[in-house]
């Protein structure tokens, strides 16, 4: 029996994004810096939606190898962030297809890219916020 793949509406996920994160991305320095932290989400953004293509791709053509490398991808990528939802729905999917079989792929893939677009909505929302020291 196959197990369930969790969606991002399960009640074991909270918060989209820790902002805390990001906060201190920006004291790395010292002082704060909120282009830095705004690098840091664009280049998130844009490596995200190339590892969400590979993912479907892999999810669709069978290829555990893609999944098994777009998923710890976006998994590190997402901790660094912040999104831990998300970076814990791709260490599942890692760690099975690290395993080699990944049954449910196309229902764990389709989980990930919800998560991410929730990510992706939070992330957008706070590059439009007014820029202010912390």
């Amino acid at each position: 029996m196959a197990s369930e793949a969790p969606t991002a509406t399960d009640s074991t996920f909270g918060r989209v994004l820790d902002e805390s994160v990001l906060d201190a991305l920006g004291q790395l320095q010292g002082k704060w810096r909120p282009d830095f932290v705004d690098r840091v989400i664009t280049i998130f953004l844009d490596t995200g939606r190339a590892l969400l293509s590979d993912l479907k791709n892999g999810s669709a053509s069978g290829k555990v190898i893609t999944l098994h490398y777009a998923s710890h991808t976006l998994k590190a990528c997402s901790g660094i962030i912040g999104a831990t939802s998300l970076s814990a729905l791709c260490g599942e999917l890692e760690s099975m297809a690290r395993a080699g079989l990944v049954p449910d792929a196309v229902v764990r893939v389709d989980a990930i890219v919800e998560e991410y677009h929730r990510v992706e909505a939070a992330l957008i929302r706070r590059l439009a916020k007014p820029k202010t020291g912390r």
